[in-house]
Protein backbone atom coordinates (compact mmCIF):
# COMPACT_ATOMS: atom_id res chain seq x y z
CA UNK A 1 0.00 0.00 0.00
CA UNK A 2 3.01 2.46 0.82
CA UNK A 3 4.61 1.46 -2.57
CA UNK A 4 1.47 2.19 -3.90
CA UNK A 5 0.82 6.01 -2.73
CA UNK A 6 4.62 7.22 -3.23
CA UNK A 7 4.15 5.49 -6.64
CA UNK A 8 1.19 7.78 -7.17
CA UNK A 9 2.74 10.74 -5.46
CA UNK A 10 6.05 10.27 -7.76
CA UNK A 11 3.96 10.51 -10.97
CA UNK A 12 1.26 13.47 -9.51
CA UNK A 13 4.90 15.55 -8.78
CA UNK A 14 6.08 14.36 -12.46
CA UNK A 15 2.75 15.52 -13.88
CA UNK A 16 2.32 19.26 -12.07
CA UNK A 17 6.31 19.92 -13.12
CA UNK A 18 5.73 19.01 -16.62
CA UNK A 19 2.52 20.82 -16.96
CA UNK A 20 4.47 24.09 -15.36
CA UNK A 21 7.08 23.91 -17.86
CA UNK A 22 4.05 23.49 -20.68
CA UNK A 23 2.74 26.65 -18.93
CA UNK A 24 5.60 28.77 -19.88
CA UNK A 25 4.53 31.29 -22.24
CA UNK A 26 6.53 31.94 -25.70
CA UNK A 27 7.69 35.67 -26.33
CA UNK A 28 5.16 37.75 -28.31
CA UNK A 29 6.41 38.78 -31.94
CA UNK A 30 6.82 42.79 -31.00
CA UNK A 31 6.89 44.79 -34.26
CA UNK A 32 6.71 49.11 -34.06
CA UNK A 33 3.81 49.62 -36.73
CA UNK A 34 4.44 53.41 -36.79
CA UNK A 35 5.18 56.63 -34.97
CA UNK A 36 3.49 59.85 -35.33
CA UNK A 37 4.44 62.97 -33.98
CA UNK A 38 0.73 63.70 -32.08
CA UNK A 39 1.43 67.64 -30.15
CA UNK A 40 4.07 69.67 -30.31
CA UNK A 41 3.90 71.64 -26.42
CA UNK A 42 5.84 74.41 -25.41
CA UNK A 43 8.22 72.02 -23.28
CA UNK A 44 7.74 68.62 -25.29
CA UNK A 45 7.39 66.86 -28.27
CA UNK A 46 4.47 64.02 -27.95
CA UNK A 47 4.43 61.12 -30.43
CA UNK A 48 2.41 57.79 -30.56
CA UNK A 49 4.17 54.46 -31.38
CA UNK A 50 1.98 52.05 -32.21
CA UNK A 51 2.99 48.76 -31.61
CA UNK A 52 1.56 45.26 -32.84
CA UNK A 53 2.09 41.97 -30.53
CA UNK A 54 1.78 38.45 -32.10
CA UNK A 55 0.53 35.89 -29.72
CA UNK A 56 1.81 32.50 -30.76
CA UNK A 57 0.89 30.41 -27.82
CA UNK A 58 -2.03 28.26 -27.39
CA UNK A 59 -3.69 30.23 -24.82
CA UNK A 60 -4.90 34.06 -24.40
CA UNK A 61 -1.76 36.43 -23.40
CA UNK A 62 -2.52 38.72 -20.93
CA UNK A 63 0.08 41.75 -21.35
CA UNK A 64 0.24 43.48 -18.20
CA UNK A 65 2.43 46.36 -19.40
CA UNK A 66 5.04 47.27 -21.22
CA UNK A 67 8.73 49.19 -20.16
CA UNK A 68 10.24 50.80 -23.03
CA UNK A 69 13.12 53.04 -24.73
CA UNK A 70 13.17 54.57 -27.90
CA UNK A 71 16.19 56.58 -29.69
CA UNK A 72 16.09 57.93 -32.92
CA UNK A 73 20.02 57.93 -34.73
CA UNK A 74 21.31 56.65 -31.81
CA UNK A 75 19.70 59.63 -29.39
CA UNK A 76 17.57 58.93 -26.71
CA UNK A 77 14.00 60.53 -27.16
CA UNK A 78 11.77 58.73 -24.64
CA UNK A 79 11.50 56.33 -22.17
CA UNK A 80 8.71 55.33 -19.79
CA UNK A 81 5.49 52.12 -19.59
CA UNK A 82 2.49 52.00 -21.04
CA UNK A 83 -1.05 52.62 -19.47
CA UNK A 84 -3.23 49.66 -20.10
CA UNK A 85 -3.19 45.89 -20.40
CA UNK A 86 -3.81 43.85 -23.56
CA UNK A 87 -5.48 40.35 -23.84
CA UNK A 88 -3.90 38.86 -26.94
CA UNK A 89 -6.09 35.47 -27.97
CA UNK A 90 -3.90 32.27 -28.84
CA UNK A 91 -2.43 32.79 -32.84
CA UNK A 92 -3.79 36.47 -32.88
CA UNK A 93 -2.73 39.82 -33.67
CA UNK A 94 -3.04 42.97 -30.66
CA UNK A 95 -2.04 46.66 -31.05
CA UNK A 96 -0.71 48.62 -28.34
CA UNK A 97 -0.40 52.35 -28.62
CA UNK A 98 2.34 53.95 -26.59
CA UNK A 99 2.28 57.71 -25.79
CA UNK A 100 6.24 58.66 -26.13
CA UNK A 101 6.90 62.33 -24.50
CA UNK A 102 10.33 64.15 -25.52
CA UNK A 103 11.47 67.05 -23.84
CA UNK A 104 13.12 69.98 -26.87
CA UNK A 105 16.52 69.28 -25.43
CA UNK A 106 16.43 65.21 -26.69
CA UNK A 107 14.77 66.84 -29.99
CA UNK A 108 17.50 69.15 -30.40
CA UNK A 109 20.55 66.52 -29.92
CA UNK A 110 18.34 64.02 -32.31
CA UNK A 111 18.01 66.83 -35.09
CA UNK A 112 21.69 67.60 -34.84
CA UNK A 113 22.57 63.89 -35.32
CA UNK A 114 20.02 63.63 -38.30
CA UNK A 115 21.82 63.65 -41.63
CA UNK A 116 20.03 64.11 -45.26
CA UNK A 117 18.63 61.32 -45.76
CA UNK A 118 15.60 59.61 -46.43
CA UNK A 119 15.36 57.39 -43.22
CA UNK A 120 15.65 57.15 -40.20
CA UNK A 121 16.87 54.97 -37.79
CA UNK A 122 15.10 53.68 -34.90
CA UNK A 123 15.43 51.29 -32.07
CA UNK A 124 13.00 50.11 -29.60
CA UNK A 125 14.08 48.36 -26.22
CA UNK A 126 12.42 47.65 -23.28
CA UNK A 127 10.19 44.21 -21.54
CA UNK A 128 6.92 42.75 -21.61
CA UNK A 129 5.42 41.72 -18.80
CA UNK A 130 2.38 39.00 -19.49
CA UNK A 131 0.74 36.79 -16.93
CA UNK A 132 -3.17 35.85 -16.39
CA UNK A 133 -5.08 32.44 -16.08
CA UNK A 134 -3.01 29.26 -17.64
CA UNK A 135 -0.17 31.49 -17.57
CA UNK A 136 2.29 32.79 -14.55
CA UNK A 137 3.60 35.45 -14.93
CA UNK A 138 6.91 36.28 -17.42
CA UNK A 139 8.70 38.97 -18.46
CA UNK A 140 10.10 38.84 -21.80
CA UNK A 141 13.11 42.00 -23.33
CA UNK A 142 12.23 42.92 -26.69
CA UNK A 143 14.86 44.62 -29.15
CA UNK A 144 13.64 46.30 -32.12
CA UNK A 145 15.68 47.79 -34.48
CA UNK A 146 14.54 49.40 -38.03
CA UNK A 147 14.34 52.81 -40.27
CA UNK A 148 11.10 55.23 -41.11
CA UNK A 149 11.05 56.38 -44.37
CA UNK A 150 10.80 60.36 -43.96
CA UNK A 151 10.05 60.71 -47.17
CA UNK A 152 7.07 59.12 -48.90
CA UNK A 153 6.87 56.95 -52.24
CA UNK A 154 5.08 60.25 -53.73
CA UNK A 155 8.40 62.61 -52.86
CA UNK A 156 6.24 64.22 -50.46
CA UNK A 157 7.53 64.86 -46.19
CA UNK A 158 6.41 61.58 -44.20
CA UNK A 159 3.31 61.87 -42.33
CA UNK A 160 5.69 61.29 -39.00
CA UNK A 161 6.33 65.29 -39.41
CA UNK A 162 2.02 66.29 -40.05
CA UNK A 163 1.68 67.72 -36.57
CA UNK A 164 4.96 69.64 -36.86
CA UNK A 165 3.55 71.17 -40.47
CA UNK A 166 0.32 71.82 -39.32
CA UNK A 167 -1.74 74.18 -36.77
CA UNK A 168 -2.23 72.63 -33.59
CA UNK A 169 -5.37 70.59 -32.93
CA UNK A 170 -8.79 72.72 -31.51
CA UNK A 171 -10.24 71.11 -28.26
Amino acid sequence: MKKMRASLFSLLVALLLTSCAAMKPVAPEINLMGLVVDEVTLSHVNMVANLRLFNPNAVTLQVQSVEYELQLNGVKVSAGQSLRSLDIAPDDYGNLDLRLSSAYWDIFRFVNNLQQGEELDFRLTGKVRVGGLGIIGHTFNFDHEGKIPLVGKDGRPSPLFDSLIMPPRQN
